[in-house]
């Protein structure tokens, strides 16, 4: 800890001063310059990211997009369901014949069903029905000899047909390849979600170690009042015995009242960075904002390629452009698949049934007495494929992008990664000089004084070198702010501040 501790002799001339001639010990706890000063406080930076996370009206609206994916992930399993399909039709026609012996009309009603089952080889078994009934009208003309023996008749025919695809359909790549890309594209969409999250705690972190900065300023804004009010009190006894000149008090007025509008500037931009905070936190603007530090450990190793290497490991962005390549590699594979051409086996077994009465014609198609047996081979093929080859194509492209997009993104970590690494080594050295600054300011602030209580300085160089000693312990209080903010920053790019925060 460093104690800042003013002590200023009794004056010897004709009085004893009660603000100057005892020791006052003015505590600028500033060993951490972060932990201490805000040591009564109860809102940490998880906290603040908790909060941020939760609030945030983008992270819910990406977390919908991945629910509607894994809804198209359903609709696309739906696609290996049976299908069912049932139609009735009743017709009568009556039509001009020109055989005499010909029929003049004829009624008919048919029922057919089919159950059809894609399999997951891609293969597709079909199971249809047809029952149906026709009868024949003749002109009264028509001797019955000349007349249909059975009229009514009732038909009935069971069919099963297997359709076996040799090239394009085969093992059902297709199906296999939007599964695939389904799965991709709902992983993309949830390390979109973590990128969102990566941004929101970069802004977060930023106004976090920004209030922090300002509540160090404040603290210090109001020592400084506080020294000045005391400097001010001595010189007005001293005035008022003649002791020194109205201008030398009003140096000390004027100390006092830059004093007080550093405070009041340092107030205020506390309260416009907590306003930016509590809109983030999704809080009212003036919601009271109670900051706890921490102390975070120190940066363990500057080596950029170890530190990139963890980030390609744990980032959301490198995790999202795995998922994308996936997805394209999946959209190949169907474009692919969709240029091949169709050759199919199909194999069919089938009763058939006929009879005058409609319960021996139902009986009959349960029955192999009258049956049907086919195998064949199918072949079809696009001739010009406009809209094949554009998606091949187009799957191409987007690994290419992939890939491009990678390298950008390598390149913008290592940016990330360089700049706070250069800022954790600038403050950490600044800070090390500011420390020493801060010692030797403040020696020669007490030195100043003993020489200005016997009547050998002044109050201009009391002034100056009370802001000299302002300014040293502020610089060296937000240097140290300057490096936990760096760590942080390193943190967040190499994917383990999230992951972290994620695990506790």
């Amino acid at each position: 800890m460093i104690r800042f501790s003013t002590t200023l002799l009794a004056i010897s001339l004709c009085f004893s001063s009660p603000i100057w001639g005892a020791e006052q010990h003015l505590r600028l706890d500033y060993a951490l310059h972060i932990s201490k000063a805000v040591a009564s406080h109860d809102l940490s930076l998880d906290d603040v990211l908790q909060q941020v996370f939760e609030h945030n009206a983008s992270l819910k609206i990406t977390r919908l997009q991945v629910k509607s994916l894994q809804l198209d992930r359903v609709a696309i399993k739906e696609k290996l369901d049976p299908r069912a399909s049932v139609k009735s039709t009743l017709s009568d026609e009556t039509t001009p014949t020109t055989n005499p012996f010909a029929p003049s009309g004829i009624n008919i009603g048919i029922i057919t069903g089919s159950i059809t089952q894609p399999l997951e080889d891609g293969s597709n078994l079909s199971l249809s029905a047809s029952y149906s009934r026709s009868k024949t009208t003749y002109p009264s003309s028509v001797p019955k000899a000349f007349q249909a023996t059975i009229n009514p008749t009732y038909q009935h025919q069971i069919d099963l047909i297997y359709r076996y695809p040799l090239f394009k359909g085969h093992d059902n790549l297709v199906y296999q390849a939007q599964l695939k890309q389904m799965d991709a594209n709902e992983h993309a969409a949830h390390w979109q979600v973590i990128m969102e999250k990566e941004q929101l705690a970069a802004q977060a972190i930023q106004l976090f170690f920004q209030m922090q900065a300002n509540q160090v300023a404040i603290e210090l804004s109001r020592d400084a009042v506080v020294r000045a009010k005391k400097l001010l009190k001595y010189q007005e006894k001293r005035e008022h015995f003649g002791l020194i000149e109205k201008a030398d008090r009003l140096q000390a007025d004027a100390l006092l009242s830059g004093r007080q509008l550093e405070l009041v500037n340092a107030q205020g931009t506390w309260n416009n960075t907590q306003t930016s905070l509590n809109r983030l936190m999704h809080q009212p603007y003036n919601t009271p904002i109670q900051l706890h530090g921490s102390i975070y450990p120190t940066l363990k190793t500057k080596h950029i390629q170890v530190l990139q290497a963890k980030a390609q490991q744990h980032r959301a962005i490198f995790m999202m452009l795995n998922a994308q390549e996936e997805a394209a590699h999946a959209l190949l594979t169907q474009a692919r698949e969709n240029d091949r051409q169709q050759l199919d086996v199909i194999g069919q077994i089938g009763t058939r049934a006929l009879s005058g009465s409609s319960l021996t014609a139902l009986g009959q198609g349960f029955t192999l007495k009258d049956r049907y047996l086919g195998v064949g081979l199918e072949w079809s093929d696009s001739l010009v494929k406009h809209d094949i080859k554009p998606s091949i194509q187009k799957a191409e492209l987007a690994l290419e992008r992939v890939q491009l997009q990678r390298e950008q993104a390598l390149n913008n970590i290592n940016t990330e990664i360089s700049q706070a690494i250069m800022q954790y080594d600038n403050a950490q050295m600044t800070q090390a000089t500011a420390q020493s600054r801060v010692e030797m300011e403040k020696e020669k602030f007490n030195a100043e004084m003993r020489r200005y209580h016997v009547g050998r300085s002044n109050t201009a160089t009391i002034v100056q070198f009370e802001g000299e000693l302002h300014a040293a312990e502020l610089q060296s209080s937000l240097q140290n702010i300057q490096m936990q903010w760096a760590l942080k920053r390193i943190q967040l790019s190499t994917g383990l501040l999230l992951q972290e925060l994620s695990e506790k």
